[in-house]
């Protein structure tokens, strides 16, 4: 930004009273050239005013430079219409201001009171809508023939016979110092009727927001942030207060709502950058913003418009930095806080805010909206107004904001219109015999019955867990043979993270909140945390380790740290890591060794070594995060990084067993109740010797023996049945019966190599001398 000091002077004579060309500022070609480095006329400026202390005052009026007709020496002329709306006398030291890029803005909304003689201020003559119709339509016509408007524009002759009323501009674009251009078709003129604003109206309003039901906490954060540009700092230091905002979260959480709110308040002008927006545009409007003071900048989705497929991505960056360091200049130059309000939005500010955009004075401060909580769902469910039965208004809507984990307030606009149509259409299914009396009827048709709501919350899923499956396998408790302290363990850990915390609280300080299942391979871990989610309802995220390794360089740690955080929203949820080891190896270098198994751990990569400290880094946070709980599953417990280990992360080691002789009677028992298996009368000793058969395998090499075991029935079935051309099923072929028989099931055991060794077991035994808790 370029300035210049100069003395007013008045326009030549004749031009006074014209309201074409009254914002023009005309000044010498030399000054004009000095300051825009040009001499192209019309570029839109700022002035000031000093005061007696020699200081310059804070109220900046818009204008427009031009060439002066004759020869000028350090002045500036002003037109007599332009300086009594600024309150300016000929002689006055002004400071000029003008910022390369910068051009006049179009007016959105002109509005202007009447100041016809005799009325009462604030008084509007006209006593209907057609009369205030009538006379906007002639302001617009007389508007369109001004060169700039600007409020503080009287407007006396209509062209209408008198008496006529008199109307002055009170406000362009909700700013009573900003200067547009008027547009026919776009521009709309407002007479104000009984709201007419006061002297440096938009001084006068309130920057804050009110009333949005649920946010209550956020919104006391975003006005404490707002209230800062209605006021100069206490501590004389405006320059370190000059910050951006963020407003960041999850899809539907109201980021954008916010920022219309801001848009509504009337505070200033407000400039828009859309993510689509080419560079010179959005320089264009952050010049705008400066010099139209004051002024409310609004950025949605901020992560796309710096996207890193973007070719011209550093370019936006540095044109935002540019920007805030220019409003930081003119903090230390004015002493005092620039009247620029800049907030934006995005899904994450750790990971979507570079770091030259998080440096002080830019965008410094957040506010994260997570989904709704049960208080908040009640409290915008409320907001609603629903017409339930009075009798169970209140029961409804706290059941209803208890079952809707994860939904966002679109998610439950969206169930609330679903309930809606699922009663209007139980009414029209009702036969004509069965219609009530019209009081009856009429009553009924007001009222939404409760239990509309139960198909409803079946229909509409909350749309922030798109991408997740949030039902598990329906793999219950009774589909695990045997691993009964496996099981009352997890059914522990569910219990402890659901009890009310007051009670919990007085014999637990810290309920555990980590899980890791370890032990040989195909003894049901994932099938254990898959009817935990099952059997508790808990909201399901599953990941493999390895998936995440195969992301590109840094999309590896986001997808930890966005896990975590969904599962947070999504709480009661559980985050169920399988081959953990994969991502949480150990790291190599001092107190630490080296993994104990033939290859090594994941941690020893650059990448996998950032997943690791992302994940540790994550689950240090247990103590502030309620609701969710963290298993992990692995086949290598000696692989892990010991960190992991350590109290406030993975709290309680389950081990996972081969399944004992009792485990593997009901693993057959319970493919007998399943399948045909042909064991003759004694069924009790047929699986009693399988069992004894099967001593040291594992729950899934038993089950691959039955399949191998069915294969081998269907074998020699089909080949009985195509001897035999009149069999069709069931019975037939030379007296063949489907079904596995007992020597199907020895051929299938000789044929199946057991997998888990005496070394294997007594390498975990020592692991688990080494780190059990107890």
């Amino acid at each position: 930004m370029k300035t210049l000091d100069l003395k007013i002077r008045a326009t030549n004579p004749g031009s006074e009273q014209n309201l074409k060309f009254a914002s023009r500022v005309y000044i010498s070609r030399d000054a004009l050239i000095e300051l825009t480095n040009g001499v192209e006329d019309g570029k839109p400026i700022t002035v000031q005013r000093f005061n007696e202390d020699g200081q310059v005052e804070p109220i900046c009026r818009e204008a427009t430079l031009w060439t002066a007709p004759t020869k000028l020496v350090r002045v500036a002329q002003m037109s007599e219409v332009f300086r009594s709306v600024c309150g300016y006398s000929i002689g006055d030291q002004v400071r000029i201001s003008y910022s390369p890029g910068s051009a006049v803005a179009d007016a959105d909304e002109v509005v202007v009171e009447d100041v016809t003689p005799g009325n009462a201020a604030g008084t509007p003559p006209l006593q209907s809508v057609s009369d205030r119709s009538f006379w906007e339509h002639l302001v617009a016509r007389h508007l369109v023939h001004i060169d700039h408007v600007f409020a503080g524009l009287t407007l006396k002759k209509l062209q209408v016979p008198p008496p006529a009323p008199v109307f002055r501009v009170s406000s362009v674009n909700r700013s009573t110092t900003a200067l547009a251009r008027f547009v026919p078709g776009q521009t709309v003129v407002r007479i104000a009727h009984g709201d007419r604003p006061a002297v440096n109206g938009d001084e006068q309003r309130e920057l804050a927001i009110q009333d949005v039901p649920g946010r209550e906490t956020q919104v006391k954060e975003l006005n404490k942030f707002l209230r800062r540009f209605m006021r100069n700092s206490a501590f004389n230091r405006p320059d370190l207060l000059v910050a951006g905002l963020v407003i960041h979260g999850t899809h539907g959480t109201g980021k954008t709502m916010l920022l219309d709110r801001i848009a509504s308040l009337g505070w200033g002008t407000v400039h828009r950058i859309q993510y689509k927006d080419k560079l010179s545009d959005i320089q264009e409007t952050l010049a705008k913003a400066r010099n139209q003071q004051p002024s409310i900048v609004l950025i949605d989705m901020l992560e796309r418009l710096i996207d890193k497929e973007r070719n011209n991505r550093n370019a936006v960056i540095l044109a935002l930095c540019d920007a805030f360091d220019g409003l930081i200049e003119d903090a230390r130059a004015k002493g005092q806080l620039p009247r620029v309000v800049v907030v934006a939005t995005c899904m994450d500010y750790a990971t979507d805010i570079p770091a030259d955009l998080r440096d002080p004075g830019r965008f410094t401060r957040d506010i994260y909206l997570p989904l709704p909580d049960v208080p908040c769902r009640k409290a915008i469910l409320s907001s609603y107004d629903l017409p339930l039965p009075p009798d169970r208004k209140e029961e409804t809507l706290r059941s209803l904001s208890e079952r809707t984990h994860a939904y966002n307030a679109k998610d439950l606009q969206r169930l609330v219109d679903e309930a809606i149509d699922i009663a209007e259409d139980l009414i029209d299914q009702q036969s004509v015999q069965d219609v009530p009396s019209e009081t009856e009827d009429t009553e009924r048709r007001h009222l939404l019955p409760p239990e509309v709501f139960d198909q409803a919350l079946r229909r509409v899923r909350p749309s922030a867990m798109h991408d997740i499956n949030l039902k598990p396998p329906p793999v219950r408790w009774d589909d695990i043979g045997g691993q009964d302290s496996v099981k009352i363990a997890l059914r522990q850990a569910v219990t402890l993270s659901t009890a009310p915390k007051e009670l919990l609280a007085t014999v637990i300080e810290r309920p555990p909140r980590g899980f890791l299942l370890y032990g040989p391979p195909g003894c049901s871990k994932t099938m254990a945390a898959q009817a935990m989610a099952t059997e508790s309802g808990l909201n399901f995220f599953a990941v493999k380790g390895a998936e995440l390794l195969n992301m590109y360089v840094g999309e590896s740690e986001r997808a930890v740290r966005r896990l975590f955080e969904r599962a947070r929203e999504a709480a009661p949820s559980m985050i169920f890591f399988d081959e953990i080891d994969a991502i949480a190896g150990q790291r190599h270098g001092f107190g630490h060794s080296g993994t104990s198994s033939g290859r090594s751990g994941a941690g020893s990569s650059h990448g996998g070594l950032n997943v690791l400290t992302t994940l540790l880094n994550e689950m240090d946070g247990f103590e502030t995060t309620e609701g969710v709980l963290v298993l992990a599953a692995t086949n290598r417990p000696q692989a892990l990084d010991p960190a992991l280990l350590r109290p406030g992360r993975f709290d309680d080691l389950i081990y996972v067993s081969p399944p004992d002789r009792r485990a593997r009677e009901a693993i057959f028992r319970g493919v007998a109740a399943r399948r045909r298996l042909l064991l003759g009368n004694d069924i009790d000793a047929a699986i009693a010797y399988l069992a004894d058969a099967t001593d040291g395998y594992s729950g899934a090499e038993i089950k691959g023996i039955c399949a191998a075991a069915g294969r081998a029935a269907w074998a020699r079935y089909s080949a009985a049945v195509s001897l035999t051309p009149t069999a069709h099923g069931g019975d037939g072929g030379a007296g063949v019966e489907l079904g596995i028989s007992m020597a199907d099931l020895e051929a299938a055991i000789a044929n199946q190599k057991r997998q888990i060794t005496e070394e294997m077991l007594r390498g975990y035994a020592e692991w688990e001398k080494q780190f059990r808790k107890y």
